[in-house]
């Protein structure tokens, strides 16, 4: 190992420049190959697949995975990660291996969301709800990780005001929480997308892998 690129997704555009770099390896979360077992079989003689292994075996660039043993580590890195860059470490409202919900001060939907995309360098983020609703209790559901009756049971519980989810199924908890706020309840959702919502846990690795590679 001489020089170590991290990334939550390892796209055309992360191998490139980690090639670049003259990085030999590239710790990452997601898939290489589009499908979750990593398989390449069925991308043979596909021209995007040939260009992307081209890349990678002319640079000698090796690519780790780590995506379940980091969500199976205590804390689970991943969540953690997240806390620790939103800076959310003295709000935290549970003491689970994997730190998801939160009590903030108060703020505002909107207020929150604009936080986020700062963070997160979005130019964009979904809201589903009234964006100036006052909020102080929040999820944070990175990924897709929670099933959606989870998701769904704590916010009709009256255990979240906000989430903050990574990917859902619009006719799931999203419609609930849609017809929730048309009767005038407080239930919002701030959608990130699956990458966007994981990448802060992946920039955190970067402060705890140093120590491991001399």
């Amino acid at each position: 190992v001489t020089a170590v690129a991290v990334s939550c997704a390892p796209t055309y555009e992360v191998v490139k420049k980690a090639a670049a770099l003259g990085c030999n390896l590239l710790v990452c979360h997601e898939p290489t190959f589009y499908s979750h077992a990593d398989t390449t079989g069925w991308l043979e003689g596909d021209p995007v697949y040939q260009e992307k292994m081209r890349v990678i075996n002319e640079s000698g660039l090796v690519i780790f995975r780590d995506h379940d043993h980091l969500h199976a580590h205590d804390p689970d890195g991943i969540y953690f990660g997240v806390m620790k860059e939103l800076g959310w470490e003295p709000y935290r409202a549970d003491s689970g291996r994997r730190p998801m919900f939160y009590t903030l001060p108060e703020t505002t939907v909107g207020a929150l969301a604009a936080f986020l995309k700062e963070k997160l360098e979005m130019r964009s983020v979904r809201v589903i709800g009234k964006p100036d609703g006052k909020v102080t209790k929040a999820a944070y559901i990175g990924g897709g990780n929670l099933s959606f009756d989870d998701a769904n049971t704590k916010m009709m519980m009256g255990e979240t005001e906000v989430m903050i989810a990574g990917e859902l199924i619009d006719w799931t908890v999203m419609s609930y929480v849609r017809d929730a706020a048309a009767m005038g309840y407080q239930k919002t959702i701030i959608q990130l997308g699956h990458f966007n919502s994981e990448e802060l846990g992946m920039k955190y690795a970067a402060c705890w892998l140093p120590p491991l590679i001399p």
